[in-house]
């Protein structure tokens, strides 16, 4: 097999992980054992998609991909580690309480020091620290180039110390620990194809593990877009991207971005200086661009969407404005009528319709009905009595009234049932009804920009206010916010939805 070096540009909707997916073919059409490829990528669900994506395709089991992972599980298999070892929220709340600096904490897709951080003072100084060893540089010198004097440096050292210390005393390894003791080691694994998926945003210190593993294959692969390099608060690194190989392809044929929604992203796009030259075409749809002064303007009322802000708080926000106007969305993930209080919901349907339903769905049940006599459910030993019940057992409504302390019957509805709901949700409930939209699946996210990479949608609402630190990185490094905003209109399949600024901060759409 001939050896090849290649870096695959690819535009918003261009194919790349199926491009990619085909070259994993071609190398096990020419004799490369699937062990022996590696395809590492900068998220779980990226990875998790990899795998999948070539086991549907060509006819593969799972077990026979043991390199389809991200950077940071490579590191953790080859270092043997247990799960124990990694630092958790909980270590980093207990580092913060010995040393008086607060932690909150959150998590992401990605794996990597930045997953376990919320927006506490703690969180704040330790993304410093983390954005440091990213970028390989002295925490010092990390200090002195953001020029971030909300951060005492004395401070952070001594924060840094302790954090430090407790890994050393408790045996702990944080993810960049795991990349590092990688690098170190100097022992690749065993590969004839390495191929590397969203390399732009990737950081200097992942790029010298990438240099580890590209040591001995002949097949090297890297996917991206330089356009969409959007995780340099995390020390991504576009520039070494840029320079992986002399070798470069453009995929030029957009399946997802309509001719409108083109020509808004060529505006954007042109702006970035330095970019890699590029040339893509939209698919054959003209699509829509509109403007909006207000959320209620914007039609809602049918289709899938993206509604996008630049930060979680402008996200929240207009979460807040269409639940307010009773629409269904989901938000990272979690649909906007908690999962437990609509299982209750439909589990009391079922009762009233003389259907019988599980002790956990009953369980369930219970714990949005009040105790005691005269409310929906008794106290005392007929109401313990749920708690032995066997977990595939099936009790239907005048078994729960005889045995398990039910003090109401099927003539009841569910919003005077269920009386622990509180009446906001419970009016919210009943409009998502009466507009029959899916609750377990909204057809409505609302998501920061940043977490709406790689997705799509047929309609896109894309709000250009920012935050005040977000538009003074824009007045100093425009390039940011260009590819920011350029990922942004770029999710879109059929319509394009532009909210008016509502500030005086806000991106040039």
């Amino acid at each position: 097999m001939t050896e090849e070096h290649l870096t695959i540009l690819g535009p918003p909707g261009t194919g790349k992980t199926q491009t990619n997916s085909n070259k994993v073919r071609e190398c096990i059409e020419q004799g490369i054992s699937p062990d022996r490829i590696a395809c590492v990528s900068f998220t779980r669900k990226a990875a998790q998609e990899s795998r999948e994506r070539v086991c549907r395709d060509w006819g593969i089991d799972e077990k026979d991909l043991p390199y389809f992972q991200t950077l940071h599980s490579m590191a953790f298999r080859s270092g043997g580690y247990s799960t124990d070892e990694v630092m958790g929220k909980d270590d980093l709340k207990e580092i913060g309480d010995a040393v008086g600096i607060p932690f909150g904490n959150k998590k992401s897709d990605v794996e990597s020091d930045f997953d376990t951080l919320g927006i506490s003072k703690g969180d704040f100084y330790m993304s410093q620290y983390h954005l440091a060893r990213s970028k390989r540089l002295p925490l010092k010198e990390m200090h002195r180039r953001l020029a971030d004097y909300s951060v005492d440096y004395s401070e952070l050292k001594r924060l840094v110390a302790a954090y430090e210390c407790y890994k050393t005393v408790r045996h702990k390894i944080d993810f960049t620990d795991m990349i590092e003791n990688f690098i170190k080691a100097d022992a690749p694994p065993n590969i004839e194809a390495l191929f590397v998926d969203e390399a732009q945003d990737l950081s200097t210190l992942q790029w010298s593990m990438i240099d580890v593993l590209r040591q001995t294959p002949r097949i090297q692969v890297f996917t991206g877009d330089d356009d969409q390099a959007i995780m340099g608060f995390q020390g991504a690194d576009v520039g070494a991207f840029l320079r992986a190989t002399e070798k470069k392809v453009v995929l030029d044929q957009s399946y997802r971005v309509p001719r409108t929604t083109w020509w808004e992203a060529q505006n954007i796009v042109n702006r970035i200086e330095g970019r890699a030259p590029k040339t893509w075409h939209p698919r054959d749809e003209e699509g829509t661009v509109q403007f909006h002064q207000n959320i209620w303007d914007v039609p809602l009322h049918e289709g899938e969407w993206c509604i996008m802000g630049r930060t979680n708080r402008i996200a929240s926000y207009y979460a807040q404005a269409i639940r307010e106007e009773g629409w269904v969305y989901s938000r990272n993930g979690h649909p906007s009528i908690p999962t437990k209080t609509y299982d209750a919901i439909q589990s009391w349907e079922q009762w009233c319709r003389g259907e019988a339903i599980t002790p956990a769905k009953l369980r369930n049940i219970y714990t949005f009905m009040s105790v005691s006599e005269g409310y929906a459910r008794g106290n005392g030993p007929r109401s313990s009595a749920l708690l032995g019940l066997d977990t595939d057992a099936l009790i239907s409504m005048s078994e729960a009234t005889d045995k398990l302390g039910l003090l109401i019957d099927g003539s009841v509805r569910w919003h005077r049932a269920l009386d622990k709901i509180d009446l906001d949700t419970k009016n919210y409930v009943l409009n998502a009804l009466k507009r029959k939209d899916n609750v377990r699946s909204p057809r409505i996210k609302v998501s920061t920009i940043h977490s709406m990479k790689g997705g799509e949608a047929d309609n896109v609402l894309v709000v250009p206010d920012l935050s005040y630190a977000a538009h003074k990185e824009y007045l100093h490094n425009p390039a940011t916010e260009h590819r920011v905003y350029y990922v942004a209109v770029t999710r879109t399949k059929k319509a394009l939805h532009i909210m008016l600024p509502k500030t005086n901060r806000s991106y040039d759409l």
